[in-house]
C-alpha cells in the first residue's frame, strides 16, 4: 500500500455547501464513520478563516466522539454549553456551530431546532451523523424544508488517484479496488494494521451505531449476516433463504429479524440495498435485492484472498460511482434478463453491464445481447477491464471502468 501523507481537498463537496454559508439552513454531512466528514468539517472551518475572514472566536466546532466532549449527552448539556459559549460572540456577528457525529447527544434534534429558530444571534448550524435513518427522521420531524443533507462517500477514484499522486490508468484502479476509500487508513504502513483498523471500525458501527442503538438481542446474528453480505457482493438476497440457511446451522431467526439488521446495517452506510426494476412493466419489482459495500475495505481485509478476476467486486465500484454522482440505481429486469445498472437523473437514464473482461465472444455476446433487447432511445453500455477500447455495437459503447467519470459524470 502506498503512503502518503500530504493532505486532499474534497473541492466536489466543499463547492456544494460553500453556497450555503450564508443561509440559515442547517447544513446536514451524513455518511460512514471514517468517510471524511469531519476532515470536511474541517475544511470548512479553514475556509472560513482563511477565505471569508472569520474571527477563531466565533466558531465552535464540537466533535462529540471525543472524550473531553462526553459529558455533553443530553439536549440540557447541549444547550447549556452553547448558550454559554454564544456569551462570547457579539450580537453582531455570526457564530458558526460544527456540531461533529450529533447523534450521541440525547434528542440533540430538539437542541438544533431552537437554534435554527433563535434570532438574538445571528447562527450557521453545521452537523454530521452515521445513521441515516436517526438523522433523516428527526430532522424530517423538527426541521422539515430548514434543512439541507449531503452524503459524504469514502474516496472516489479520482480522489484516490490524487492523494497518492497515481496515474489515471487501469493499474491504479485496480490498486483502488485491492484496498480502501477510507482515506484514514492510508498512513497505516502494513496490511495487517489496516485488517485491524477495519475490525475495530467495523465493532464500532456494529456495537455503537446499531446492537447499543437499537438493543439488538443477538449481536453474533448481526455480524453473520454481515459477513455473509461481504462475501457476496451483488448477489440477490433472499431474507427467507437466509432464515432457512441459518436454521440448518442451528441459528434461529425469523424473517422480521433479517430485514430489521438488513435496514440496521444500511442506515449506518456498511451497505447498499439495490431494488429491481421491471424495464417492461415501468415498477418496482418487491422482494429480492441486491446488497454492494459502501466501501470494499471490509471485503480486502475480512476475507481469505481477493480475487481481481471476480466481475462483482467491478460491479460494487461501478455503483458507487454512479451513487457518488448522484445517480439512483436499480438493477434492471427484462423478461428472463437482467440489466446490472439503471442509472436515473434529471429525468435522463441508462443502462449499464459491467464485466471483467470481454475476452470471447460468448461474453461479448451475453453483455452487449441483454442490452440489445432494450428497445429504447436511451444510452446504453458496457464497462469492463479490458486494455482496449471496443467499438459501438448497435449503438450500445464500450467503457473502461477507470475512464468511467469521463463518459458518466
Amino acid at each position: 500500500m502506498i503512503t502518503n501523507k500530504q493532505i486532499l481537498v474534497r473541492n466536489s463537496y466543499l463547492s456544494e455547501l460553500i453556497p450555503y454559508l450564508d443561509n440559515k439552513l442547517v447544513k446536514v454531512l451524513v455518511g460512514q464513520r471514517r468517510a471524511g466528514k469531519s476532515y470536511i468539517l474541517q475544511q470548512l472551518i479553514q475556509y472560513l478563516i482563511i477565505q471569508k475572514k472569520v474571527a477563531q472566536k466565533n466558531i465552535l466546532y464540537l466533535n462529540f466522539e471525543l472524550h473531553e466532549n462526553q459529558e455533553i449527552q443530553t439536549q440540557k448539556d447541549l444547550t447549556n454549553f452553547i448558550d454559554n459559549y454564544l456569551k462570547t460572540v457579539s450580537n453582531q456577528d455570526t457564530a458558526y456551530l460544527f456540531l461533529d457525529e450529533i447523534q450521541e447527544v440525547h434528542e440533540w434534534e430538539r437542541a438544533i431546532t431552537s437554534y435554527q429558530a433563535r434570532t438574538t444571534h445571528q447562527l450557521q448550524i453545521f452537523i454530521t451523523g452515521s445513521n441515516s435513518k436517526l438523522l433523516s427522521s428527526e430532522l424530517a420531524t423538527y426541521l422539515t424544508g430548514r434543512y439541507i443533507s449531503k452524503t459524504i462517500h469514502p474516496f472516489s477514484l479520482e480522489e484516490f488517484e490524487k492523494f497518492h499522486q497515481l496515474p489515471h490508468n487501469k493499474e491504479t484502479l485496480l490498486t483502488y479496488l485491492k484496498t480502501t476509500g477510507i482515506p484514514e487508513a492510508y498512513n497505516l504502513p502494513n496490511d495487517e494494521l489496516r485488517t485491524s483498523f477495519f475490525g475495530s471500525l467495523k465493532e464500532s458501527i456494529l456495537m455503537k451505531d446499531i446492537v447499543r442503538r437499537y438493543e439488538i438481542r443477538n449481536p453474533q446474528l448481526l455480524n453473520t449476516l454481515f459477513h455473509f453480505l461481504i462475501d457476496n457482493i451483488g448477489g440477490l438476497f433472499s431474507a427467507n433463504k437466509m432464515v432457512n440457511t441459518l436454521n440448518t446451522h442451528n441459528i434461529k431467526t425469523n424473517v422480521n429479524s433479517i430485514n430489521s439488521y438488513l435496514d440496521y446495517l444500511e442506515n449506518a452506510y456498511l451497505i447498499k440495498s439495490i431494488q429491481r426494476y421491471d424495464l417492461k412493466g415501468k415498477k418496482i419489482l418487491e422482494g429480492e435485492k441486491k446488497y454492494y459495500l459502501n466501501d470494499l475495505a471490509f471485503q480486502n481485509y475480512f476475507t481469505s484472498s481477493f480475487d481481481i478476476r471476480n466481475s462483482k467486486l467491478l460491479e460494487n465500484f461501478v455503483l458507487n460511482h454512479l451513487l457518488i454522482k448522484g445517480y439512483k440505481v436499480y438493477i434492471g429486469k427484462l423478461n428472463d434478463i437482467e440489466i446490472d445498472f439503471v442509472a436515473e437523473k434529471n429525468k435522463k437514464k441508462f443502462y449499464l453491464q459491467v464485466a471483467y473482461i470481454l475476452d470471447t465472444e460468448k461474453v461479448i455476446q451475453r453483455e452487449y445481447g441483454n442490452l440489445e433487447k432494450i428497445h429504447d432511445h436511451w444510452p446504453k453500455y458496457v464497462v469492463s477491464l479490458d486494455d482496449l477500447t471496443l467499438p459501438p455495437k448497435n449503438g450500445i459503447h464500450h467503457i473502461q471502468a477507470w475512464n468511467i467519470s469521463e463518459h458518466l459524470s
